[in-house]
């Protein structure tokens, strides 16, 4: 089964450190085992429910910061999206809640490691079946999360897990619905810059198709070992974005390894959002065409087969 939670022996397998001092040794009914990571909004605990033997990841805001009211309020929106997004590709919430006055999200736990660490420690994925799997994972991961009326807003490779089963969407933090409503403040441009479509920087409504080209440069990512839209300045950054385009070593490293995923990849970084896959069936449905003019439905089954297979080629 791929998405079950690693069982009680599983403790050495997920790496971790011991809690801090000053750190307490249980959120609500959680017993703390240890610290996976944390990051500048919270710390994610390796975890165990007492009276169970499933080990969890858990995931709360550091104390400091519980008076910052945008921080609880995204994090409450991160418990609900992932509470609603279930699937093959994406992290499955078990719990989530609040004690004394603290709130916290238990969710699967998984191996692995994120996609930026994977590229830091080991380079680009330079398996074409791997690759493809990775590219048509993600697509099913935002394909649930669009059917919802959700957009991911922040798909980049720290919120790619790598894990045995396969990839694993993460991070749904600034999660927005699809009617335009905005959690954060206006001017404030959710998102990582080099991961950001053309229409993330103007007044335009940002769709489903922001998070289509985001997926693209992630695919490239994997490949090349940065966004194509990677500069030396911010501005460098935009201007490559909304008006030079890709770089062309980038794109040139999908195409030599698939030359079909390079096509979609292509479509993908169309800067009218019109030009793009709608969303991430869309880009599910570009990717399992073959062929030309006939298109027929490929099984659900097929498609986690085809992403099964590629992802045994990859050593992680």
């Amino acid at each position: 089964e791929v998405d079950r939670a690693h069982p009680a022996g599983a403790l050495a397998s997920v790496p971790h450190r011991p809690l801090l001092p000053g750190e307490p040794p249980r959120i609500g009914e959680y017993q703390l085992l240890g610290r996976i990571g944390a990051g500048g909004m919270g710390t994610v605990y390796l975890a165990r429910r007492e009276g169970a033997a499933t080990q969890v990841a858990l995931k709360t805001i550091n104390p400091e910061l519980m008076d910052n009211v945008d921080l609880l309020r995204r994090f409450q929106r991160e418990s609900e999206v992932l509470s609603l997004v279930s699937g093959a590709y994406t992290a499955r919430v078990l719990d989530s809640g609040v004690a004394a006055g603290r709130p916290y999200l238990a969710m699967e736990l998984l191996d692995g490691r994120p996609l930026d660490v994977h590229l830091g420690e080991q380079g680009p994925i330079r398996t074409p079946e791997a690759l493809r799997a990775l590219a048509l994972a993600l697509a099913v991961a935002l394909s649930g999360v669009h059917r919802l009326g959700l957009v991911h807003r922040d798909l980049k490779p720290a919120n790619i897990m790598l894990t045995t089963a396969g990839p694993r969407l993460l991070d749904f933090g600034i999660a927005d619905l699809v009617d335009g409503t905005r959690l954060t403040r206006t001017g404030a441009g959710p998102g990582t810059l080099t991961y950001m479509a053309p229409e993330q920087f103007g007044e335009e409504r940002v769709g489903p198709a922001a998070d289509v080209w985001a997926w693209a440069c992630c695919v490239v990512c994997a490949a090349h070992g940065t966004s194509p839209f990677a500069a030396t300045s911010t501005g460098a950054v935009i201007r490559r974005i909304v008006d030079t385009g890709p770089e062309p070593t980038a794109l040139a490293a999908v195409r030599a390894l698939d030359p079909e995923l390079a096509a979609a990849v292509d479509r993908a970084l169309t800067v009218d959002p019109a030009g793009r896959p709608a969303d991430g069936a869309g880009l599910v449905e570009l990717l399992t065409t073959r062929g030309t003019g006939h298109h027929e439905p490929t099984l659900v089954d097929d498609v986690r087969e085809e992403i099964t297979r590629g992802w045994r080629t990859l050593a992680l």
